[in-house]
C-alpha cells in the first residue's frame, strides 16, 4: 500500500502530464490585487440565464433536419443512406474538431469560444436556409451549411460547462447549472422540432423553418456577446474565485501550448466513463434522428403529428434536469445516475423492439425521456470529479465527446443502410440501438458495483468519491487515503497532506500502469473515431449505389 501511495504522490504527475503550473510570480500578483467585494447572487443568476441562452439557437436547429426528414427526402429526391450522410456529417466534423476546441476552451476560456462557436452556427444556419430558398433545393449546399453549423454545435455545451465550472464549485451549484443548460436545450429542441413541419406545411416550403432557425441563432449570438462582456465586467468589479484553480478569476486560463502528455494522465475511471458514453450518449442522441419518422410509421400519422409525438419526450427532461442537478449538488450519487440512464434506455429499446402496440410505444418513449433526463448533468459532473486537475475539464469533456461523435456516425450510417434494405421500414434498425443499450447497461452496472466493493474503491477511487455526498467528501477522502497509506505520508517540508492534496493523488492514474493509461485506453477512444470516418465513407458509397439503383429501376 505504501509503495502505491508513494508512486501516486510522486511529483512526476505534473512533470509528465504537461499540465502547466502557476508560477510563484503569478501567485504574488494574485495576492497584490486590490480587495474587491464578492460577486452578488443576482449577477450569478444573470450569468446563468445568458449562458444557457447562448445555445438556444443551436438546440433549436439541432433536430430541425431530422424533424423534416420526410419533407427533405421528397423535395431533394435523396434516399435514406444519403440522408444519414447529411445527419452524420455533423458528428463526423466534430470527431477531431471538438478535441481541438476543447483545448482552446481550456486555454482561452469559455466566453470567447462561445462567441466564436455561435457565429459559426449562425453562418451555417443562413447557408442551410439559402439552400432551400427560391426553389434551389440543393443537397450539396445543405451539407455545407450543416458542416458550418456543426463547428458551432459540437463544442458549445463544452464552452458553457467551462463558464459554469469557473463560477460554481462541485456540490455548490455546478450540477444545477448543468441541469439548467439542458432544460433550456430541451425546450429549444422541442419547440424547433415540433414547429418545423407546422411552418413547412403552412408556408408551402421547408425553407421558412430554416429561416426562423436562423433568426433564433442570431439571438444566441447576441447572448454570447453579452456573456463575453459581462464576464469581463464582473472580473473587474468583483472578487470571483475560479473554482477550476482555486484562485481569483482573471480571465486567463492556461498559458503556453498544450502538451499531449496531459491526455495520457487521465485515470482509468475517466476512460470507463468514456466507454459508457460511447454507447449511451451515442445511442440516445442518435435515436433522435429516427424518432419522428419512427413515430409516423408506428402511429401511421403524418409528419406534423409524428413531430409533435416524437418530440414530446423532450418536455420531461426540460422540467426535471435542474432538479436532478440540485439533488446531485446535495447528495452526489453520480454513478447511480449513470446506471439509471443506461437502464431506462435499455427498457425503452426493449419495448420498441418486441412490441408494436401503441400503448407500448408510448411507454417506450416515456422511458426514453427518462434516459434523456438523467444523462447530461451526472456525466458532466462525474467527468469534472474524476480527473485530477479541474483546469483540464474542457479537454477531458472534448475527448469524451469526440468518441461519442464517432460512435454516432457509426450507428446513424448503419441505420440508414438497414432502412434502405428493409424497404424504408425502421423496425430492423432498433436492433442497433438495443445492442448499444445492453452494452451501456452492463458498463454502468459494473462501475456502480465497483464503487461499493473494497477492491473497486482502491482501484477506482475517483468513481467512489464521485458517488459520495459533497458534505461527506473530506471524510471519504481520508478513509480512502488511509486505505492506500497516504495518511502516513507528509509533504517535503514535513507538513501533513491536506484533503485537497490527498484527493488529487487518489484521482491521479497509477504510475504502475503507464501503458494502459497512457497508450491503450486513449488509442481505443481514437479507434472509435477512425471507425466512424471509415463507416462514413462507406455510407457515402451506399447512398450513391442506392440512388443509382433507384434511377435504374425507374423509382
Amino acid at each position: 500500500m505504501s509503495a502505491l501511495a508513494e508512486q501516486r504522490r510522486s511529483p512526476s504527475y505534473e512533470e509528465k502530464s504537461g499540465i502547466e503550473q502557476t508560477s510563484e510570480v503569478d501567485e504574488l500578483n494574485d495576492l497584490s490585487l486590490a480587495p474587491k467585494p464578492p460577486l452578488p447572487l443576482a449577477w450569478k443568476a444573470v450569468m446563468v440565464i445568458l449562458t444557457c441562452m447562448c445555445a438556444f439557437g443551436n438546440h433549436w436547429s439541432s433536430s430541425l433536419i431530422v424533424a423534416l426528414k420526410t419533407t427533405i427526402l421528397k423535395n431533394l429526391h435523396i434516399n435514406n443512406s444519403e440522408f444519414a450522410t447529411l445527419v452524420a456529417v455533423t458528428n463526423l466534423v466534430n470527431t477531431f474538431l471538438c478535441v481541438g476546441i476543447g483545448f482552446s476552451i481550456d486555454k482561452w476560456g469559455g466566453p470567447l469560444l462561445t462567441v466564436i462557436l455561435t457565429l459559426f452556427h449562425l453562418a451555417g444556419s443562413l447557408v442551410m436556409a439559402g439552400s432551400a430558398t427560391n426553389s434551389l433545393r440543393s443537397y450539396p449546399l445543405l451539407i455545407v451549411g450543416k458542416v458550418l453549423t456543426s463547428i458551432g454545435d459540437g463544442s458549445i455545451d463544452n464552452a458553457q460547462h467551462r463558464i459554469f465550472s469557473t463560477y460554481f464549485a462541485p456540490g455548490r451549484g455546478f450540477a444545477f447549472t448543468i441541469g439548467a443548460i439542458w432544460s433550456v436545450a430541451n425546450l429549444a429542441q422541442f419547440t424547433g422540432s415540433s414547429t418545423a413541419n407546422v411552418i413547412s406545411a403552412n408556408t408551402g416550403t421547408y425553407a421558412w423553418a430554416l429561416w426562423v432557425s436562423s433568426i433564433i441563432s442570431l439571438f444566441s449570438v447576441l447572448c454570447s456577446v453579452a456573456v463575453f462582456f459581462l464576464d469581463r465586467y464582473l472580473r473587474t468589479r468583483y472578487d470571483i474565485t475560479d473554482y477550476t484553480t482555486g484562485k481569483r478569476h482573471l480571465g486567463a486560463t492556461k498559458a503556453g501550448t498544450f502538451s499531449l502528455k496531459a491526455v495520457t494522465q487521465f485515470p482509468i475511471t475517466f476512460w470507463i466513463i468514456v466507454l459508457f458514453t460511447v454507447f449511451e450518449n451515442a445511442g440516445v442522441q442518435s435515436f433522435v434522428g429516427i424518432s419522428t419518422q419512427f413515430a409516423q410509421q408506428r402511429l401511421r400519422k403524418g409528419a406534423v403529428i409524428g413531430g409533435w409525438v416524437s418530440n414530446f419526450y423532450l418536455l420531461l427532461p426540460a422540467c426535471l434536469t435542474p432538479f436532478l442537478g440540485i439533488f446531485i449538488d446535495f447528495y452526489g450519487n453520480r454513478v447511480t445516475f449513470l446506471f439509471l440512464s443506461g437502464t431506462t434506455f435499455l427498457i425503452s429499446m426493449l419495448l420498441l423492439k418486441f412490441s408494436h402496440a401503441v400503448p407500448t410505444f408510448v411507454a417506450a418513449y416515456i422511458f426514453y425521456a427518462l434516459a434523456q433526463c438523467v444523462t447530461p448533468a451526472p456525466q458532466v459532473e462525474i467527468i469534472r470529479n474524476v480527473i485530477p486537475d479541474p483546469a483540464l475539464f474542457a479537454t477531458a469533456f472534448a475527448i469524451k465527446k469526440s468518441a461519442v461523435q464517432g460512435s454516432i456516425v457509426i450507428i446513424t450510417t448503419a441505420a440508414g443502410r438497414l432502412q434502405d434494405k428493409a424497404n424504408n421500414s425502421l423496425d430492423p434498425t432498433i436492433s442497433l440501438w438495443l445492442a448499444y443499450a445492453f452494452i451501456c447497461f452492463f458498463v454502468s452496472a459494473t462501475l456502480l458495483s465497483l464503487t461499493y466493493l473494497p477492491f473497486g474503491q482502491k482501484m477506482l477511487p475517483g468513481a467512489r468519491l464521485s458517488q459520495v455526498a459533497p458534505r461527506k467528501l473530506t471524510q471519504e477522502i481520508n478513509r480512502l487515503a488511509a486505505r492506500v497509506g497516504l495518511d502516513r505520508k507528509t509533504k517535503e517540508d514535513g507538513g501533513e497532506l491536506t484533503a485537497k492534496e490527498k484527493e488529487r493523488i487518489l484521482k491521479s492514474p497509477n504510475p504502475g500502469r503507464p501503458y494502459i493509461v497512457g497508450v491503450l485506453l486513449p488509442s481505443a477512444a481514437f479507434s472509435v473515431v477512425v471507425i466512424g470516418w471509415v463507416i462514413f465513407g462507406v455510407g457515402i458509397s451506399w447512398g450513391i449505389h442506392a440512388m443509382t439503383n433507384g434511377s435504374a429501376s425507374g423509382d
